[in-house]
C-alpha cells in the first residue's frame, strides 16, 4: 500500500507507475499540506502502508520542521519507504543533504521522475546513487581538520621547540638588560679615566714649565707670597 503528497501532475505520474507495479494507493492528498499536521490528523493508518511519497513542492513547512517531521515519521514507522520528490532541487539543497546525511536515500529531483520513481518503488535507490546530496562543502571542511589533526599528531616537536624559543627568549632579556648596563659603565670608567690621565697630563706640562722657566718662576712664587 501506497500514501502520498504530491501535485496534480505529479500524482498523475505516481498512479501510472502504482498500476503497473500493482501497488494500492491507500490514501492521496493533491493540494498545498502542512506535513506536521498531516501526519498527526490524518485518519490513515501508516501502519499498513509500504511507501510515502512527499512532494516538496506542496509542502509549506519551514526547512527545519520538513526534517525534523520526515524523520520522526521514520522511526515511528520504520517498514514505510520514504520518498522525495524535488524537481528541479538543486543536489545540495539544505533538506536534500540533510536528509541523506539523516540515512534518506530515495530522494529524486530529476524534472523526470517516472524511471527514478520506478526505482524507488521496486529495489529502492542505493546510497551510492544517491551520492550526489553528500554535503561537499562540509566534507572539506572535515577534511582540512582531520589534516590539521594529522599534522600535529604527526610534527608534535616543532609546536615544542617554538614554545622552548619563546621561553628562552623570554629569559634571556633580564641577561641582556644586565650585558648592556655593564657596557655602560665600563665605557663610563674608562672616560673618567682618561678626563684624569687628561688633567693629570696638562697639570704636569704647566709644572714642567714653571720650572724650566726662571722668569715664570719667579713670578708664581711672587703670586704665592713665597719671595
Amino acid at each position: 500500500m501506497l500514501s502520498y503528497i504530491a501535485n496534480i501532475n505529479t500524482a498523475q505520474v505516481i498512479q501510472k507507475i502504482c498500476k503497473r507495479k500493482n501497488i494500492l494507493i491507500l490514501n492521496n492528498q493533491e493540494i498545498e499540506t502542512d506535513i506536521k499536521q498531516y501526519v498527526k490528523e490524518t485518519k490513515v493508518n501508516f501502519n499498513l502502508i509500504k511507501y510515502l511519497i512527499i512532494d516538496l513542492s506542496v509542502i509549506t513547512n519551514l526547512d527545519t520542521e520538513l526534517i525534523e517531521t520526515i524523520y520522526n515519521f521514520s522511526k515511528l514507522y520504520g517498514k514505510a519507504r520514504i520518498i522525495i520528490l524535488a524537481s528541479n532541487y538543486d543536489n545540495q539543497n539544505i533538506v536534500l543533504t540533510n536528509l541523506y546525511e539523516l540515512g534518506f536515500y530515495n530522494i529524486i529531483n530529476e524534472t523526470d521522475i517516472e524511471d527514478k520513481l520506478s526505482i524507488a518503488l521496486g529495489e529502492g535507490i542505493q546510497k551510492k546513487d544517491a551520492k550526489k546530496f553528500e554535503k561537499k562543502i562540509e566534507v572539506v571542511q572535515k577534511e582540512s581538520k582531520f589534516k590539521k589533526a594529522l599534522d600535529k599528531i604527526k610534527h608534535p616537536k616543532q609546536k615544542k621547540e617554538k614554545n622552548k624559543e619563546i621561553k628562552e627568549s623570554k629569559s634571556d632579556m633580564p641577561s641582556n638588560l644586565t650585558y648592556l648596563f655593564s657596557l655602560l659603565l665600563e665605557a663610563v670608567t674608562r672616560l673618567v679615566k682618561l678626563i684624569c690621565y687628561v688633567l693629570v697630563f696638562v697639570l704636569t706640562s704647566i709644572g714642567l714649565t714653571i720650572l724650566l722657566n726662571s722668569e715664570l718662576r719667579e713670578l708664581v712664587l711672587q703670586i704665592f707670597g713665597l719671595k
